[in-house]
């Protein structure tokens, strides 16, 4: 039997009387119409013949009974990320009853076009729980606290929660000192990343010493839509969230809008933009650009290939163009230095030459199996595998396995705001 993919399935029992907290139509009603507005994969409601609930009193569906209060029973199935963004929205509507969740295996499902963006607004997708520093906070701390996240920017906020800047990675280097990316200094031994600190000057600084002060906010209520535009005008990952006051109460990454652009059900693993009108599937979306060695490459071209592109990675490929790896700029310096002893780190920022003493090809150094898909993947679909699998950059291969192009989270934000939805910015 093959299977499509793995999604959560979520049963949802209430009372076909029971009513949403200041609300007068039925529960369920109002239930599917939150999930049908937020792109959810499909959810139906069952009305049950007899049951009881949470006050043991049982309930049957007999033609003397004038308005029978039978169970109800919404079946929602969906991806992880969506059931989890979703799903304390529905648990804190249903005040009595009772929601399951399991995992299911999804042998068919028809994946539609990537939908448009939802009318949402900032503040239905925003991450709430965020990390932040003050701008007294020593600029030391402040990097260890990005590199035990996946996020490369921090929120700067004053005593009384007012955004008054962020620390980002770019920050950190031009301004702070610091010797390489927090995506380097990530992979690092412990002694290692401290040596690394001990030599830069950002024991000497604080976070106000280097933050960029000018940040480019949204509001919660400003709608999907418009975030997604300023992200792709301005080529930023991540927007802090304001109140009127100013106070930080979330942030917007790029991963959170991208959430919002198919069913996301995790799927079994198996240059010039083109015309928004035109783009169904990856192939349509790719750029053919990408950087590529060849697995007996020595680790000098790798390491030209991998800072040749803001990609900062090359996918590796066999005599016949098959992809057999990818290799990133963290891999080289994980596998070859992780205790930053040699001089990796200063070739890949561009400050000297691999040292001599370094030996090795690509096939040595690339994360293998590599995480590939079809050009006629649908985008949506392709979408869904990069958030799963937390890839930032994903390789197209024909049918055979040869290397096409590539697309990254710039590529599908960039065709979320201009692609399916263009037609509606008026």
């Amino acid at each position: 039997m093959d299977i499509a993919g793995v999604g959560k399935r979520v049963r949802i029992y209430v009372g076909g009387q029971d009513k949403p907290q200041g609300g007068h139509g039925p529960l369920w009603e109002t239930i599917l119409k939150l999930l049908q507005k937020e792109g959810a994969a499909g959810a139906t409601m069952v009305r049950g013949l007899a049951g009881f609930g949470a006050h043991s009193r049982i309930h049957m569906d007999r033609l003397a009974d004038i308005i029978p209060d039978l169970p109800v029973v919404i079946e929602w199935i969906d991806g992880p990320e969506r059931v989890e963004r979703l799903l304390p929205r529905i648990t804190a509507m249903v005040l009595t009853g009772m929601i399951t969740v399991e995992d299911v295996q999804i042998v068919k499902y028809t994946h539609r076009a990537p939908r448009q963006l939802p009318p949402d607004t900032v503040e239905d997708v925003m991450t709430r729980d965020v990390a932040s520093a003050h701008p007294e906070t020593p600029l030391g701390e402040a990097v260890r606290m990005l590199v035990d996240r996946d996020y490369r920017a921090l929120p700067v906020i004053d005593d009384d929660h007012k955004l008054v800047g962020v620390v980002t990675n770019g920050d950190l280097v031009t301004r702070g000192g610091l010797s390489a990316r927090l995506e380097l200094l990530g992979t690092l031994e412990g002694i290692a990343l401290e040596r690394e600190l001990a030599a830069s000057e950002v024991r000497n600084k604080t976070v106000s010493d280097v933050m960029t002060r000018n940040v480019i906010r949204v509001s919660p209520s400003e709608l999907l839509n418009h975030a997604a535009h300023l992200m792709a005008e301005h080529g930023i990952k991540r927007l802090p969230v304001t109140n009127e006051e100013g106070q930080l109460v979330g942030i917007l990454s790029r991963v959170d809008v991208l959430r919002t652009m198919g069913e996301d059900y995790h799927a079994a693993e198996e240059v010039e933009a083109p015309h928004p009108a035109l783009v169904r599937t990856v192939g349509d979306l790719m750029r053919t650009d990408a950087p590529a060695v060849s697995a007996e490459a020595t680790l000098g071209e790798v390491l030209d290939a991998v800072t040749a592109t803001r990609l900062n990675r090359a996918v590796v490929i066999d005599a016949e163009r098959r992809v057999v790896g990818v290799v990133s700029d963290a891999d080289l310096l994980a596998r070859l230095d992780p205790g930053a002893e040699t001089g990796v780190i200063a070739a890949l920022m561009g400050r000297g030459k691999l040292p001599a003493e370094v030996k090795g090809t690509a096939a040595d150094v690339m994360r293998a199996p590599p995480l590939t898909v079809h050009a006629d993947t649908p985008v949506a679909e392709a979408a869904s595998i990069m958030l799963e699998a937390r890839r930032k950059v994903l390789p197209i291969t024909d049918s055979e396995g040869r290397l096409l192009g590539v697309i990254d989270r710039s590529d599908l934000l960039h065709y979320m705001y201009s692609g399916p939805q263009a037609g509606n910015r008026g």
